[in-house]
């Protein structure tokens, strides 16, 4: 399976991704979450780049794992009543220091 960087560069290039794909990802997504917890070295919280953010309907300068989240609650939403899966990124983000709040 490719990479999730790679596979939101693709995305952003116009391939379309499948809802089995999608599915790994999501399982990815979870694994990503988890890694902030625990270390602060993790490539998904660096800055993505601009066409990553646009593809992902995201602002720019937004780290690569709300673009990936934002980009999954796209093509999978998620159920009524269930927190988007990008908004538990951001919540995460803010609760482990990446995101500062007034």
């Amino acid at each position: 399976m490719m990479n999730y960087q790679m596979l939101l560069e693709c995305h952003a290039a116009g391939t379309f991704i499948t809802e089995g794909e999608a599915r790994l990802l999501d399982l990815e997504l979870d694994s990503q979450i988890a890694s902030i917890k625990v270390s602060r070295t993790q490539g998904c919280v660096e800055v993505a780049p601009d066409h990553i953010c646009h593809s992902a309907h995201v602002c720019k300068g937004s780290a690569w794992i709300t673009c990936f989240a934002s980009i999954l609650d796209e093509i999978i939403p998620v159920e009524i009543g269930m927190k988007a899966r990008g908004a538990k990124v951001f919540d995460e983000l803010l609760r482990n220091g990446y995101l500062l709040s007034d």
